[in-house]
């Protein structure tokens, strides 16, 4: 009879398992999770068969109820089940990495609740079914797990449409360009690093998503503004349209919030429309798929589009509050990585040369912080680039990169048709192109900032001008290439440089 008892436990425990996971939306870790507590469901089965002194006394060992085996059943399994949670709470006292996890266990039995109640009541059916006709009778053991087993799969099935259903309504909104996806990124500037306190986006199907940056890369190391640093999970999922922000700048030993709507029809435009780009001699699709929040000194935060090619659009600039957290910090000698409010963590971040490099803290020592630099490299001005080369070139393409740290590549078609629009001012312009030799030749056009700033304003604000063209000029005669704003009979020469031959092996 013992053996009965615990071949009817492992097929009771591993079937009712087996059971809960189809139900539910398991992934890897619920699966390992099941595994790992099969053998402490065993021995609770076991107990449910062995130990019939309870039902001695009511008359129904001999004479089985199966109403009654539903309702013991039932009361055994949940009392054993949301007993689990208490043993891994008391099992892991002594190890704080592993018992962080299940400190807190309230909320962990009503995190775990809808599948405790839903595997006690596979195993109440299924043992009350055992303990009534199987375990009688070897005879009636197979039709009852073929009989399962059918249900099993009626059950999935119903599960599985009902978990489309509920995805298609989640993903009214979902990004269709970026197929595996898309990520948050933070960026600020290299010495005024920050760390996410909270982050929250509201989702354009009204869902909220709290997440994280990865815990390796907590705060920039040599961060750049504009330039993704630490990420998200990338995830399928509805586009944000509002974003609450909450961070702390090392720098200014201060916490801001940003609680703003962001221009959602801008994302999704750009989320939803593949663009084409060249890699080598082939055309490839590319797709924006990431999200970037920078977060600049006195609360400023830029959000840009990026992609998984060579552009990046602004989507807006938003500006943060002061808010003060309560909680205190702590001065313990103890560095604690990643703890905000340990204040060794603060020092280590501002003095650390692997997040800060030690050129940038000698040149931002003892000085004021530049409030409102990062609003001034959002300039922008109307026009576009044309192109006028030497008839033995063929430009392969032209690569922007724009102080307001957006990206675009133009080539073929779009190094001739393009028309105004509102630009930032370029920071850096990389033509390659291959001569009649075929060997790979290029020009790059480095602007110095605070020169190609004022050139700018001095063409746009003090001549009037509404819209310009900047003409890039390459002669492969002369080896030379210039950069020049035109408009009409007005000229300003932005840069002259050399042309770099890199030969036919490059």
């Amino acid at each position: 009879m013992i053996f009965k008892f615990i071949i009817s436990a492992i097929l009771v425990a591993i079937l009712s398992l087996i059971g809960m996971l189809c139900t539910q939306d398991a992934d890897l870790n619920l699966g390992y999770a099941a595994l790992m507590c099969a053998p402490y469901f065993i021995i609770i089965t076991f107990f449910y068969f062995r130990f019939n002194s309870f039902r001695g006394k009511l008359n129904f060992v001999d004479k089985p109820n199966i109403l009654f085996e539903l309702a013991y059943g039932f009361v055994f399994y949940l009392a054993s089940c949301l007993l689990l949670p208490v043993l891994l709470f008391i099992g892991t006292l002594g190890d704080d990495y592993e018992h962080k996890l299940y400190a807190d266990l309230g909320d962990l039995i009503l995190e775990m609740f809808p599948i405790i109640l839903t595997l006690s009541i596979f195993l109440t059916v299924f043992s009350s079914i055992l303990i009534t006709w199987a375990i009688r009778s070897y005879k009636t053991l197979l039709p009852v797990i073929v009989i399962y087993i059918v249900v099993i799969a009626f059950v999935y099935r119903i599960v599985q449409t009902n978990n489309e259903k509920q995805e298609m309504a989640a993903n009214a909104g979902t990004v269709k360009g970026a197929k595996d996806g898309w990520r948050g990124s933070m960026s600020n500037p290299e010495a005024y690093p920050v760390q996410l306190y909270k982050g929250i986006f509201l989702l354009a199907n009204d869902e909220r998503y709290e997440f994280t940056f990865n815990e390796s890369n907590t705060v920039n190391y040599k961060a750049k503004w504009g330039e993704d640093g630490g990420n998200t999970d990338k995830k399928t999922m509805a586009l944000p349209k509002a974003l609450d922000l909450t961070w702390y700048s090392f720098a200014e030993d201060t916490f801001y919030r940003v609680n703003t709507p962001i221009d959602y029809h801008k994302l999704e435009t750009l989320f939803n429309t593949p663009y084409a780009e060249k890699r080598g001699n082939r055309k490839t699709q590319e797709s924006y798929n990431s999200i970037i929040m920078g977060f600049a000194p006195g609360g400023i935060v830029v959000v840009w589009a990026g992609s998984s090619g060579r552009r990046q659009i602004e989507i807006g600039r938003y500006t943060a509050e002061k808010v003060n957290i309560t909680r205190p910090v702590s001065h313990t000698e103890k560095l604690q990585y990643g703890d905000l409010f340990n204040q060794e963590w603060r020092k280590k971040v501002l003095t650390d040369t692997a997040i800060v490099p030690f050129k940038v803290q000698q040149l931002t020592r003892n000085k004021p912080i530049s409030y409102g630099y990062w609003d001034k490299l959002r300039v922008r001005y109307s026009w576009y680039p044309t192109f006028v080369v030497s008839p033995e070139i063929k430009i392969y393409d032209a690569d922007f990169s724009f102080y307001n740290a957006e990206r675009f590549v133009f080539f073929d078609e779009t190094l001739q048709n393009n028309t105004y629009e509102e630009r930032s001012i370029p920071q850096n312009v990389y033509i390659k192109w291959y001569d009649k030799n075929g060997n790979r030749c290029a020009v790059d056009f480095e602007f110095n900032e605070e020169k190609v700033f004022k050139q700018f304003d001095s063409f746009f604000n003090h001549q009037k001008n509404t819209h310009a063209t900047i003409e890039f000029s390459i002669s492969q005669k002369d080896k030379t290439a210039t950069a020049m704003l035109k408009n009409g009979e007005n000229k300003l020469l932005l840069l002259e440089t050399k042309v770099i031959e890199y030969g036919e092996n490059y």
